[in-house]
């Protein structure tokens, strides 16, 4: 298969332009701190070698992801940009990934670090590493009250070099951000005790960008969903102006007459109300649209937003499209994104399912392809096949 060729119709559009507006949004809300780009999960869902390169190109201090697997495909997307791994490693074929592939490794607790220090070692390297202190989300990090003789023993390894330290809030989307605010407290004693800091000190990612802005002492940020045009939480839209940068789109395939009472999909659990007509569309659970969808969520079709007749399919789902008329077979189908004055959020559709925009996003799968855009014209695409391709 050719980059060239046409892609499926079901597609994925991200424009590149949006991330990097929302890149210089939270670098100035946060009066331009080092921005730590969180890339993890194939890039929120939009994929991450597109993402990554685009956001190093913006001037992104680091990207961030969870495992070293997902920094070893940045770096197998030929992207030489510093690369943090937020969860460490924990196994010894982890640890060395990642210090093959000259990534920094979150940290907290001396073994750990031991064991990186000895790999760093072996490989005639000097290991970077982030310190995490566990100030109120009971996650990861270090206890507070054991975390600065942990921090100075682990500053102490010969084949360590400790680039920053952080922390992780846990209520920092709550309209009453006190929680975080505390949590934040109780860092800066750490920071207080620590003695001389590294370049990299970070407490906030999205939400809490949006909530707090600039962070007393804290020389970077770290965000994740507002990259990607999202908000972590919807009354932080006026603090923090976004773009959303990915539209999602299919086409119909088949449009046929069905008679009243005729059941449709799996368990016919909708059947047509009258004589009608229904229109099959080649998206389902497989490429990412939540099977629980099905009675509650929405597509555009005809500028209108119609609900799904019955279940969600792994690869189509159905429309019943009788009071559309002109709707016929190549028609465009929105699942996010605009279509004439109706438009369909990711946000909407996380609501409609009693979950969060992170999770529509992330859940997009690999075999719907991306395609990307700068300037009004398609840069780069990702297919199964070829996987992903600047043009």
């Amino acid at each position: 298969m050719s980059a060239l060729a046409p892609l499926r119709t079901t597609v994925v559009d991200v424009d590149l332009d949006a991330i990097v507006d929302n890149f210089d949004a939270l670098r100035r809300r946060a009066e331009n701190a080092e921005v730590i780009a969180v890339v993890k999960a194939d890039g929120y869902g939009h994929g991450v070698e597109a993402i990554a390169e685009t956001l190093a190109g913006a001037g992104a201090a680091m990207l961030a992801v969870v495992t070293a697997e997902e920094a070893m495909t940045i770096r197998a997307a030929g992207i030489r940009a510093p690369v943090l791994v937020l969860v460490g490693g924990s196994e010894r074929p982890e640890i060395e990934a990642a210090i093959a592939a000259d990534c920094a490794m979150v940290v907290w607790d001396v073994d750990h670090a031991r064991l990186i220090d000895e790999l760093a070692a072996s490989a005639g390297r000097r290991a970077a590493v982030h310190f995490k202190v566990d100030t109120g989300l009971t996650r990861l990090g270090a206890p507070l009250g054991e975390a600065v003789a942990r921090y100075r023993a682990i500053q102490g390894l010969r084949h360590i070099a400790v680039e920053g330290v952080m922390t992780h809030f846990a209520t920092a989307d709550d309209p009453d951000p006190a929680i975080a605010r505390s949590q934040f407290a109780r860092f800066s004693e750490f920071l207080d005790a620590a003695g001389t800091l590294p370049r990299f000190v970070h407490a906030a990612a999205s939400a809490g960008v949006a909530a707090f802005g600039a962070l007393d002492r804290c020389t970077a940020i770290r965000p994740g969903i507002s990259l990607y045009g999202l908000h972590a939480a919807a009354h932080q839209a006026v603090a923090l102006p976004l773009r959303p940068a990915l539209t999602w789109r299919s086409r119909v395939r088949r449009v046929a007459a069905a008679a009243k009472g005729t059941g449709v999909s799996y368990g016919h659990a909708y059947r047509l109300p009258r004589d009608g007509r229904i229109a099959t569309v080649p998206v389902g659970y497989g490429d990412g649209l939540p099977r629980m969808l099905g009675g509650r969520g929405r597509m555009l079709v005809g500028g209108r937003a119609l609900p799904f007749a019955g279940r969600i399919c792994m690869d189509l789902v159905m429309l019943d499209v009788t009071d559309l008329p002109a709707v016929k077979e190549g028609d465009e189908v929105v699942v996010i994104g605009t279509q004439g004055a109706a438009t369909q959020t990711a946000d909407d559709l996380a609501a409609a399912l009693g979950t969060v925009n992170y999770e529509i996003v992330t859940g997009i799968r690999r075999r719907v392809p991306r395609r990307y855009h700068r300037g009004g014209r398609v840069v780069a695409q990702r297919t199964l096949v070829d996987g992903y391709v600047r043009l």
